[in-house]
């Protein structure tokens, strides 16, 4: 996979990891995840299919991972552990700093902004495509002295 820095965030010491169409109380996302205070690297890693379909060549780009690195600093993959699952309904996912709640006119303008491209960082949060689309998918973290510096939504 080749991965793509996005920007850096502050998420203030907490995440919600979630689809951004999910309400607080949906009960396929995570919460006011704690993470360690500061500045968090925002990176996308993409995969490519390549094949051949009907005796047609093709080739389809995917976001394959999405994380959060504090000061850029990224684990190795088999050093994390999978601390949750999060479903997926609008084809996104991310990580975000107390997500509202979209009420229909939100969400509509929210969904105007993502209209091109596959992975975003705004003042809402950093997010992207999900991969194939809608599921569940794990969700790891990288802990050090018992507090996370690192999460991923792996989607491939």
């Amino acid at each position: 996979m080749r991965r793509k820095k996005i920007g850096i965030m502050d998420f203030c010491g907490s995440v919600d990891i979630t689809d951004p169409c999910y309400d607080r109380d949906v009960w396929c996302r995570m919460n006011d995840v704690k993470i360690k205070t500061g500045n968090y690297t925002c990176m996308a890693w993409y995969h490519t299919d390549k094949g051949e379909y009907d005796g047609q060549p093709y080739c389809d780009k995917h976001v394959g991972i999405i994380g959060i690195y504090l000061n850029g600093e990224i684990p190795r993959q088999r050093a994390m552990e999978e601390i949750g699952t999060i479903g997926v309904d609008a084809g996104l996912a991310g990580f975000f700093h107390n997500k509202p709640d979209f009420d229909d006119e939100a969400w509509s303008c929210f969904c105007d902004k993502v209209a091109n491209g596959d992975v975003w960082l705004d003042d809402t949060g950093f997010y992207s495509s999900s991969g194939y689309g809608d599921g569940c998918y794990g969700v790891f973290a990288n802990k050090k002295n018992g507090e996370i510096t690192a999460l991923e939504i792996r989607f491939l």
